[in-house]
């Protein structure tokens, strides 16, 4: 389970066994507003209207840095991100904000 929050955190939690277990905090640079989890790879969208990315697996180990895709999503926050899969193979990014718009970008994987 990912969950952010207001002190420019996310935590991650496992589940097992019926207890909620923290694995790790990333600290971020502003407070988290969206997440997505595809392909061991999580998509963080936040206040600031930046957009960055970081592998799963350096998620859970100490003191992860995420790489910053995109410096802002127009005039503030994201909303919410999501990857989706066409019909033909090819993968999307779509991102919505308060700028009133939803962006849909073509990722170079």
């Amino acid at each position: 389970m990912l969950v952010g929050g207001n002190d420019k955190t996310i935590n991650i939690y496992k589940f097992e066994g019926g207890k909620l277990s923290k694995q790790n905090s990333i600290v971020t640079d502003s407070p988290p507003r969206s997440i997505d989890l595809f392909n061991g790879k999580l998509l963080m969208g936040y206040k600031n209207g930046s957009i960055s990315e970081l592998d799963y697996a350096k998620a859970v180990k100490a003191n992860p840095r995420a790489r910053v895709i995109m410096t802002s999503h127009c005039d503030g926050e994201v909303w919410g991100v999501e990857v989706c899969h066409l019909d033909n193979g090819e993968v999307r990014m779509i991102t919505s904000g308060d700028d009133n718009r939803i962006l849909a970008y073509n990722p170079k994987l």
